[in-house]
C-alpha cells in the first residue's frame, strides 16, 4: 500500500467485523479500522481481540488501524496489535507529542498518520510533522472545534460554514509541504447522505491543497472520487494551455486573455495526469 497516494480512506468500527468486508469492497483507497471513537469503552478489549484474530487472515499491509490515544488504558495493547503484518500504517488520535510518535513508530515499525485536532497540536505542528515515522497529517475537525470552543457543528438545517477552519486547514497543507510529506487528508464530512455537500467540501479541500479525504460511510466513496477528478473544463483548459506552450516552444503565452507561464503549465500537466489516471 502506497500511503502517499491514498485519497479516500474509509473508517469502519473495530467492534463491527461484519462490516469489514463491505468496507474493503467499497472502492475506497484504504480502510481504517477504528479502535478509538467508534468503540465504546466497555467494548474496547473485545473489539481488539476480534480485530487481532481477523488480521491473522489478511494479506500484508492491507488495512490501517486507528488506535486509542497514548494516555489511554488501551494504548499499549493497541500498539502491540499494530505490529501485525496486515497493518499498513497506524492512525494516531489527538497527536501532540513528537517524541511519543517517534517511539510508537519504532515499536510498531509502521508509518504513522497523526490526527491534528487540538490547539496544542497546532502549536507543535512542525515537530509532529518532522517526527520519525510520520507519513501524513490528518485533520480532526470536530475535536478541533471542541478544543477551541468554536460554534460548530451547526444545528440541522443551518448552513455548514467551513470558513472558520480555513486557516487551520491551510496550516496543515503548508506544514506538510515544508516537511516533504504527502498532502494531508481532510476531515470527515458527517452528513453521509448529502452527496452534493460532500462534493463541495472535497473540492474546497482540493483547492486548499489537501490530498484526499476521510470518509465514514461506504456510500461516500463514489461522490468523493468524482469530486477529486478534474472537471471537463479543467481538462479542456489544460489541453489548450499545453498546445499553446508547444507552439511557442515553452515561452510565456496568452491563452484566453490569461498569461500562461511555467507554474501554470506545471498545473496543466498535473491535471492531465490526473485525468489519465481515471
Amino acid at each position: 500500500m502506497n500511503i502517499n497516494a491514498l485519497q479516500t480512506l474509509l473508517f469502519v468500527p473495530a467492534n463491527r467485523p461484519e462490516r469489514f468486508a463491505t468496507a474493503l469492497s467499497s472502492g475506497a483507497d484504504a480502510v481504517i479500522i477504528d479502535l478509538e471513537d467508534a468503540v465504546p469503552a466497555a467494548d474496547k478489549d473485545a473489539a481488539r481481540n476480534m480485530l487481532a484474530n481477523w488480521l491473522t487472515e489478511q494479506p500484508p499491509a492491507s488495512v490501517l488501524v486507528r488506535i486509542n490515544g497514548t494516555g489511554s488504558p488501551w494504548f499499549n495493547q493497541d500498539m502491540a496489535l499494530c505490529r501485525s503484518d496486515a497493518v499498513a500504517a497506524v492512525v494516531v488520535p489527538k497527536a501532540e507529542d513528537a517524541e511519543a510518535l517517534a517511539e510508537l513508530a519504532h515499536v510498531t515499525d509502521k508509518p504513522l498518520l497523526p490526527f491534528i485536532e487540538s490547539a496544542r497540536a497546532l502549536a507543535r505542528l512542525d515537530a509532529i510533522a518532522s517526527a520519525n515515522g510520520v507519513a501524513r497529517l490528518l485533520f480532526g475537525q470536530l475535536d478541533m472545534a471542541l478544543d477551541l470552543a468554536m460554534d460548530y457543528p451547526p444545528p440541522p438545517g443551518e448552513p455548514d460554514d467551513q470558513a472558520p477552519f480555513l486557516p487551520i486547514r491551510s496550516q496543515l497543507v503548508v506544514c506538510s509541504r515544508a516537511h516533504d510529506l504527502a498532502a494531508p487528508l481532510d476531515a470527515v464530512y458527517t452528513a453521509f447522505h448529502d452527496d452534493a455537500g460532500l462534493q463541495a467540501y472535497v473540492r474546497e479541500g482540493m483547492k486548499l491543497g489537501f490530498g484526499g479525504v476521510l470518509l465514514i460511510h461506504p456510500r461516500q466513496v463514489a461522490p468523493a472520487v468524482q469530486a477529486m477528478a478534474p472537471t471537463p473544463a479543467q481538462v479542456a483548459w489544460a489541453g489548450r494551455g499545453l498546445a499553446a506552450e508547444q507552439r511557442v516552444n515553452g515561452a510565456v503565452v496568452a491563452v484566453n486573455e490569461q498569461m500562461v507561464d511555467s507554474p501554470v503549465m506545471a498545473r496543466a500537466r498535473r491535471i492531465l495526469r490526473q485525468d489519465g489516471q481515471r
